[in-house]
């Protein structure tokens, strides 16, 4: 995967194969643990697994994905150096992703009562627009496809202007304070989902110095 994208040669190491494989296991993981997060913050269900165990997951394959690239380059530090510098970038992003969801459940405690009703549902809709995306963005980078990095990266740009929205109606709302903040972290929350998702997407439609720039050129 990227090879051609990142000029890679036959024989690149594959630790760095592995280390590719490593983050989208992490969007995969990541990806469940928004689908329970938000099943219990806006469809008030119970929360029956333990995030903070799915996220320490994520954390260990991060430090795995560094202490490869680490071990890659103190053997051949001329091979595959821009493949590596993608992924220490890469994994940071999916890293966060897994703290994201993990924060979409710490908003539960604040409401005091049960979730529902029009910014419920509006966040609901954008949420099912940004969970394709962590397949999509996984897919960009296995079949070095362009056009479906430049598709997660304006998918996240029109979910981000939406989220924008939400915020600004939510602040004219006659919404309780406590309902007030919990949909309005969980906005914030889900713009920075789709943010870090745009940036590890950007890897194969921008070059190394311009990932994370994505969005200008969608």
């Amino acid at each position: 995967m990227l090879k051609k994208l990142l000029g890679l040669e036959p024989s690149s190491s594959t630790l760095i194969d592995a280390a590719f494989n490593d983050v989208r296991d992490m969007l995969e993981q990541s990806g469940k643990m928004l689908d329970y997060s938000l099943a219990s913050l806006l469809d008030n269900q119970e929360l029956s697994v333990d995030l903070e165990q799915m996220d320490d997951s994520v954390d260990n394959s991060e430090r795995m994905v560094r202490r490869s690239v680490l071990e890659h380059l103190s053997f051949n530090p001329q091979q595959d150096l821009v493949a590596s510098l993608v992924l220490v970038s890469m994994v940071q992003d999916a890293e966060r992703i897994g703290d994201s969801a993990r924060g979409l459940a710490e908003l539960i405690p604040l409401a005091g009562s049960s979730r529902g009703g029009e910014f419920a549902d509006r966040l609901k809709k954008i949420a099912g627009r940004i969970r394709p995306l962590f397949d999509l963005c996984s897919e960009a980078f296995q079949e070095e496809s362009p056009d479906k990095g430049r598709e997660v990266v304006a998918e996240a740009a029109a979910c981000k202007q939406q989220l924008k929205d939400l915020v600004r109606d939510l602040a004219s709302s006659s919404q309780s304070a406590d309902m007030a903040v919990v949909y309005s972290g969980a906005a914030r929350i889900l713009r920075r989902t789709g943010a870090h998702l745009s940036n590890i997407a950007s890897s194969v439609v921008q070059p190394y110095d311009r990932i994370r720039h994505g969005d200008e050129e969608a």
